[in-house]
């Protein structure tokens, strides 16, 4: 297994990331983050780890206005953060998949893009920009993903609004996080321009969606929404709920170590990945 640490600049700024290289011509999976995640945040080290295990190569990045700054886990960019919004998470998904030929990475042989959470809605977007580049993308690994980019709270968004930025705490850190206002005209739009539905069923590659039966965060249900639309436009997606899994699959930052449902959820992506 060969690691190392991969910075790409983008129009936007810097993107931090970690790549582990499981040899040429393996698959290589990018793994998006979701909303305050990054790539050092709990599982996601072990995911790579496991990744690699299975043959299989992967690069998880920190977006470029996602507040944290290398391998901290810290918000410490907050006038970055509160330009943060799908526009810009995005464009540098594009911008990650710009450079994989760049010489920067190996020799791949099947591509694939893997989000959790908030990080399901760049995904999708990204996959349709890509597609409509002629960019080839093997298969899409949705974890935990949200059906829809306006899941807030009707009191917070009228809040936001009223604003034009929103200060919401994060319970790790204690810090208040400030949500800013094109993010917000982002979340007004979801049923527009910023429609996951929509876009998903555009989407030509087999779609793997994994979901936690517990997922306190984002409920079950998302996922088989989204499960729905995918098939219609590819019949060999795939749904697995874990049992009495969290959004987290029952890990927790700083990361203690696996658990059967991260095992059962990951087992699930290497199955996808070496079957697509």
């Amino acid at each position: 297994m060969n690691k190392k640490k991969i910075s790409l600049a983008s129009e936007n700024g810097i993107i931090d990331g970690i790549y582990l290289n499981a040899g040429t011509n393996s698959p290589l999976v990018i793994i998006i983050n979701g909303h305050n995640g990054f790539y050092n945040y709990g599982m996601f080290p072990y995911l790579q780890e496991a990744l690699s295990r299975y043959g299989i190569s992967s690069y998880s990045f920190n977006f470029s206005h996602g507040g944290i700054v290398g391998d901290a886990d810290y918000f410490e960019d907050l006038v970055n953060y509160e330009k943060n919004c799908m526009r810009l998470e995005v464009e540098d998904v594009m911008c990650v998949l710009g450079n994989l030929h760049s010489g920067k990475f190996e020799k791949y042989n099947g591509l694939f893009l893997l989000a959790h959470s908030l990080g399901g809605v760049p995904l999708i977007f990204s996959a349709k920009k890509a597609q409509d580049e002629n960019t080839v993308i093997n298969g899409l690994i949705l974890v935990s993903a949200v059906k829809q980019l306006n899941f807030w709270p009707q009191e917070m968004v009228d809040e936001w609004k009223l604003n034009k930025v929103y200060y919401k705490k994060n319970n790790r850190t204690g810090q208040m996080l400030p949500q800013g206002e094109e993010f917000l005209d982002e979340v007004l739009q979801s049923d527009s321009e910023w429609n996951v539905e929509n876009e998903i069923k555009k989407l030509h590659q087999s779609i793997c969606i994994l979901h936690g039966e517990n997922d306190e965060a984002v409920p079950e249900e998302h996922g088989r929404s989204l499960f729905e639309w995918a098939h219609r436009g590819n019949k060999n997606s795939f749904l697995k709920i874990i049992p009495g899994a969290t959004h987290t699959y029952n890990t927790k930052h700083p990361f203690d170590g696996p658990t059967q449902q991260l095992e059962e959820m990951i087992n699930a992506a290497v199955l996808f990945i070496h079957s697509t």
